[in-house]
C-alpha cells in the first residue's frame, strides 16, 4: 500500500519550467529588483584597473565584465587566472514578452530573447530561481522589502547594472611546500 502510494505521488511531480507562457497582455510586472547572487569557482580572464572591472569565466563560459565596486578593498591582489567567489549585485525588470504568431499560427515569443526566464518563486525566503537561454539555472536572493507580487514562472528577465560587491581569491602555493591554501580577501 505505502509503495502503490508512493508510486502514484511520485507520478505526480513535474520539474519546474521556464519554458511555460505567462497569462495576460505584454507588460512590465517589476522593475529595479536588487538580487545577489554568488558564483563559485570563477575564474579570472582578465583584470582592468583602469576602468576598476574584472571578467570572469565559469566552467570555461565566459560572463560580462563586471564593474568593481567601491567597497570592495584589495582588489589591486587579484590577478589573471585566479579562482575566485564573487558575489555580485545586479538589477532586474521582470516583464510578460509580447506573443507573436509563427507560420504554423502558434503563438511564439518574439525574437529578442530575455537575459533569462523565472523558473520558480519563492518570497518566502525572497528567492529567485531564473533559467539563461543556455539551460543554465541560478537562485538569486532578493533585496528586503521587495514586492514579489505578480511575479511567476515563465515570466522573462532582463539583467542589468551588475557589480562585484566582494571577492574571496584562492591561490595554489607550489606542491612540495607545505603551506595551506592562501586567501586574499577583499569584502564589503
Amino acid at each position: 500500500m505505502v509503495i502503490s502510494a508512493a508510486a502514484i505521488l511520485a507520478g505526480c511531480w513535474t520539474a519546474p519550467s521556464a519554458s511555460v507562457r505567462p497569462e495576460g497582455r505584454p507588460r512590465v510586472i517589476a522593475e529595479g529588483i536588487e538580487v545577489e547572487r554568488v558564483v563559485d569557482f570563477a575564474r579570472v580572464e582578465s583584470v582592468d584597473r583602469a576602468t576598476r572591472t574584472v571578467a570572469l569565466s565559469v566552467q570555461g563560459v565566459p560572463l560580462p565584465a563586471h564593474r568593481i565596486g567601491r567597497g570592495v578593498h584589495n582588489w589591486g591582489d587579484v590577478r589573471t587566472a585566479d579562482h575566485v567567489r564573487a558575489t555580485i549585485e545586479e538589477v532586474l525588470a521582470v516583464y510578460v514578452a509580447a506573443a507573436i504568431a509563427d507560420n504554423t499560427g502558434n503563438p511564439a515569443v518574439r525574437s529578442q530573447s530575455p537575459d533569462a526566464r523565472v523558473l520558480v518563486v519563492d518570497p518566502s525566503y525572497r528567492l529567485l530561481t531564473v533559467q539563461y537561454p543556455d539551460g543554465g539555472t541560478d537562485t538569486l536572493k532578493v533585496a528586503l522589502h521587495t514586492q514579489m507580487n505578480g511575479i511567476e514562472a515563465g515570466d522573462s528577465i532582463a539583467v542589468r547594472q551588475a557589480e562585484v560587491t566582494a571577492l574571496r581569491v584562492r591561490r595554489h602555493w607550489l606542491k612540495g611546500i607545505y603551506h595551506p591554501r592562501h586567501a586574499v580577501t577583499s569584502a564589503r
